[in-house]
C-alpha cells in the first residue's frame, strides 16, 4: 500500500521533470540517420536492437556514435566475424508498443535480438504485475517467432541515480522500482526460455560524454553475447525458407522508387566504384523480381532483364552473406545460363545481397568477369562495405 502510494505521487513529479528541466535528457539530440550499422568483415553475426531508452541513441547524432556502432565493432572484434545491426527503437517506446513494431519484422533474418526496454514503464512507475505480464507477452512474443539457435538477449533497466541532475528523492523511488523491474525479468530469463538477461554494468557512472557511455555498455554487452554465441551457429534463415509474398511487397516498393529516380547518379557512381575496388569487367546494382531480374545501376556493361531462373543475382538473395563462382563455364548449374553460354560470356561472379528498409533481401551488389578468377576473404569483406553504401543510397531513395 505505501509504495503504491509513493508511485501514485511521485509519477506527476518525474512527468513534470522530464517535461520542463533543462537537465531532462529528452532534451537531448535524437540520430535521425540509417537504422542500419555494419562493422567491416565477412559472415555476419544479424543483431536486431529493439527497445527505448539509450538504446535510441540520446545525445548523439548518428546510431553509429549509439550503442549499435560500438556494439558492432564491439563484437567484431571478439568473433573475427562481420557485425550486422539494424536498429528499432523510440526513446517512448514501451513493451506493448515493441510488439506492435516487431510485428511487421522477420525474425527469422537474426542470430541475435537485443531487448532494451523499461526506461519508460520504469519512469511512469508501471505496476510491478502489469510490468511483469507486458515484458512476459514481448519476450514470448519474439522467442516464438526467432528460431531455436537466434540468441535473445534482454538488458537491465538502467539506474536513474546516477544521472546527478535528477532529483534524489524521486532517484531514489524510481530506482528501487526499477531493482523491482530486473528481478521480475532476470526471473523470466531462464536458460529453458532461451532468454539471456543482461544485468547494468558494474561501475556504471554518470559521463557528460554520451558517446563514452555507449562505448562502455557496448563493451559489457558484447562480452555477454559473446560467451553465448556458438561459433558453429546456423546462419539466419535463406529466403526461400522466408515468405516471397512479404519480399515481392518489398521489392514493388523498392523498384518504384528507384525507376521514380531514375538514372541515380548515385548509384551508378557505386556500381563504378565497386568495379574499380574488386578489379572486374562489370558492377551491377540489380532487383530480383517475381519472375525477372532487372538492373538498376551498371558499369563497364548494360544488362538486359534476366529471367529469376537464369539470375544468379537470385541465388545471391537467397543467401544472408555473398555468394561467389569463380569459374560458372564449369559448373554444370549455371553453364547453360544465357549470359555465360551467350554474351557476354560471364565467368566470375560475386554478389552480396541488398535489402529494402523492410529488411527482406530484394537485389544485389554484384561483379562479374569474362575470365574465371579467385574470390578471396578481402574481396568478401570489400564487396560487403560497397552494398552497404549502395544499401543506404536505396534506402534514402524509398524512404
Amino acid at each position: 500500500m505505501l509504495d503504491s502510494l509513493r508511485r501514485l505521487l511521485a509519477r506527476p513529479l518525474v512527468a513534470l521533470w522530464l517535461a520542463f528541466s533543462r537537465h531532462s535528457w529528452r532534451r537531448r539530440v535524437l540520430p535521425r540517420d540509417s537504422p542500419h550499422v555494419r562493422a567491416p568483415g565477412t559472415n555476419p553475426d544479424r543483431v536486431l536492437i529493439v527497445g527505448d531508452g539509450a538504446a535510441a541513441g540520446r545525445g548523439v547524432l548518428t546510431h553509429d556514435l549509439g550503442l549499435p556502432g560500438f556494439l558492432a565493432r564491439s563484437l567484431t572484434e571478439r568473433t573475427g566475424r562481420a557485425t550486422d545491426v539494424d536498429v528499432l527503437v523510440d526513446d517512448e517506446m514501451d513493451t506493448v508498443a515493441c510488439v506492435d513494431a516487431l510485428a511487421d519484422v522477420d525474425l527469422s533474418q537474426y542470430d541475435i535480438v537485443l531487448l532494451s526496454t523499461g526506461a519508460h514503464e520504469a519512469l511512469t512507475l508501471l505496476a510491478p504485475a502489469e510490468w511483469e505480464a507486458s515484458v512476459a507477452a514481448l519476450v514470448g512474443f519474439v522467442r516464438q517467432r526467432t528460431p531455436s539457435a537466434s540468441l535473445v538477449f534482454v538488458l537491465a533497466v538502467p539506474q536513474f541515480g546516477v544521472n546527478p541532475h535528477f532529483p534524489r528523492r524521486l532517484a531514489d523511488i524510481v530506482d528501487f522500482h526499477v531493482g523491482l523491474m530486473n528481478t521480475i525479468t532476470e526471473d523470466l530469463a531462464t536458460p529453458r526460455s532461451g532468454i539471456v538477461f543482461v544485468p547494468e554494468s558494474k561501475g556504471h557512472v554518470y559521463e557528460t560524454a554520451e558517446a563514452r557511455v555507449y562505448e562502455r555498455w557496448a563493451d559489457s554487452i558484447a562480452q555477454r553475447i559473446h560467451e553465448n554465441l556458438d561459433p558453429s551457429r546456423p546462419a539466419a534463415a535463406d529466403t526461400s525458407e522466408a515468405d516471397e509474398q512479404e519480399r515481392q511487397h518489398a521489392f514493388e516498393e523498392v523498384e518504384a522508387a528507384l525507376q521514380a529516380a531514375d538514372p541515380d547518379p548515385v548509384l551508378d557512381g557505386l556500381a563504378a566504384d565497386t568495379r574499380r575496388a574488386l578489379g572486374t569487367e562489370f558492377a551491377a546494382v540489380t532487383l530480383v523480381g517475381r519472375d525477372t531480374q532487372s538492373t538498376m545501376a551498371s558499369s563497364g556493361i548494360d544488362l538486359a532483364t534476366v529471367p529469376r531462373g537464369q539470375s544468379l543475382c537470385d541465388l545471391t538473395v537467397r543467401r544472408s552473406s555473398h555468394f561467389a563462382v569463380e569459374d560458372a563455364s564449369r559448373d554444370s548449374r549455371y553453364a547453360w545460363y544465357s549470359m555465360i553460354a551467350g554474351e557476354p560470356g560471364i565467368r566470375f561472379y560475386a554478389g552480396y545481397p541488398l535489402e529494402s528498409p523492410t529488411g527482406q533481401r530484394i537485389g544485389a551488389l554484384c561483379v562479374m568477369d569474362s575470365k574465371p578468377r579467385r574470390f578471396t576473404p578481402d574481396d568478401a569483406a570489400a564487396l560487403r562495405t560497397l552494398a552497404s553504401k549502395v544499401q543506404q543510397r536505396i534506402y534514402e531513395v524509398a524512404s
